[in-house]
């Protein structure tokens, strides 16, 4: 059965080297922003979908009509019909063999004719919907005229493939250093290049190694590549800064942006190595408390671009959920900042958010059921 629960919240929110992005001269959109706020259920028949990694592989078809959602434990996708909030089926994939996916999957696109990218440590490649491997992706910097990458891992991080299917672009680099560059391959040829995307080093700065007799963990700002209208943009979680890169042109350009409401970035230093959770603790309240900017949005109907900011508040104890100050960040299609709002009545950023029909969908989890939180912005 088909489910719709109705919120109703209408919230009325308080006004508060590159290219410079200046505010746009009717000024602040957001400034008398209010939305409202439903929650829609998916209905999976007699099915079950695992939830436990939220909207992380996912991909959206086109016209926003179905949502492709991979599921790591049995290795499959959930297509989703979002206009009918019905799931239609599962399509399972092989772990190995010669249409292997291997063991964990770290990035899935969806592509003409129901093809998927999907990417693992062991292996790259495009399969169809019956789970065939059609095209076998060879990533490693020997493999590729032109490319000069350290070392001889698989070029693999974030890999996307290009809307016309004739390029496909990663972020080589040292994880542990996090670090990153631009990778732009052409696999009919076997040629490529390496670009610099110096602004984005400001997430190496913030990493944090905690190695110990016991354990050893690492946390790294988030670096992001993502494709809209045949154009590639290059974000991190770090600094609002934004490269923008034109594949037909071989013309890639840094924005700025002039915040009011936030820093344009993370500042100051800390430790980069700690030896035990307290240090780790400590470096982590200072990264995380800092302004962090999301990956970036983009809105068919309105032609803006929208992006989340959050700054982690402090936590009462160890056992209290995390909360944050949310902000909502608007620009033109130019990338010019033409909005933005701290979302006084959300205390998270919305999971995996997109847009779909002019309103902003969010995956929630309604008990052990996969729903969305949809706003309808009134600005």
């Amino acid at each position: 059965m088909k489910k719709l629960l109705t919120i109703s919240i209408l919230a009325l929110l308080s006004a508060c080297g590159g290219k410079e992005s200046d505010t746009s001269e009717s000024g602040n959109i957001l400034e008398n922003l209010t939305y409202t706020l439903d929650t829609l259920v998916v209905d999976p028949g007699e099915e079950i979908i695992d939830l436990s990694g939220g909207l992380r592989l996912s991909s959206l078809s086109d016209d926003k009509k179905k949502l492709y959602m991979f599921t790591q434990k049995a290795h499959q996708i959930a297509v989703i019909n979002l206009d009918r909030l019905e799931l239609e089926e599962f399509l399972t994939f092989e772990v190995e063999g010669p249409n292997g996916i291997g063991q964990y999957v770290g990035t899935m696109q969806l592509l003409d004719g129901e093809k998927f990218l999907l990417s693992s440590f062991q292996t790259s490649g495009i399969f169809d919907r019956n789970g065939i491997k059609t095209q076998d992706l060879k990533l490693k910097p020997q493999d590729y005229s032109g490319v000069e990458v350290e070392g001889e891992a698989p070029m693999n991080y974030k890999l996307t493939q290009s809307a016309d299917g004739k390029r496909l672009f990663s972020l080589p680099g040292d994880f542990m250093e996090g670090s990153r560059d631009l990778a732009i391959l052409d696999p009919s040829n076997k040629s490529g290049k390496v670009e610099d995307i110096p602004a984005m080093d400001k997430a190496a700065e913030f990493r944090i190694l905690l190695q110990s007799t016991d354990m050893m963990s690492i946390y790294v700002e988030d670096v992001n590549l993502q494709e809209f209208d045949g154009q590639l943009y290059i974000s991190t979680s770090a600094t609002s800064d934004i490269y923008r890169y034109n594949y037909q042109l071989d013309s890639l350009q840094l924005f700025h942006f002039p915040h009011q409401l936030v820093p344009p970035a993370k500042t100051g230093t800390i430790k980069n190595k700690v030896s035990s959770e307290e240090e780790w603790r400590a470096e982590m309240e200072k990264a995380s408390s800092q302004v962090g900017f999301e990956k970036m949005m983009w809105d068919d109907s309105s032609k803006h671009f929208f992006r989340f900011g959050r700054k982690m508040l402090p936590k009462a104890d160890e056992e209290a959920p995390a909360k944050a100050e949310v902000y909502l960040f608007t620009y033109d299609a130019d990338l010019k900042l033409i909005g933005e709002k701290l979302l006084e009545d959300l205390d998270q950023v919305p999971s995996s958010p997109f847009f779909k029909d002019g309103k902003l969908w969010s995956y929630v989890n309604v008990e052990d059921e996969l729903g969305f939180a949809v706003f309808t912005f009134n600005y």
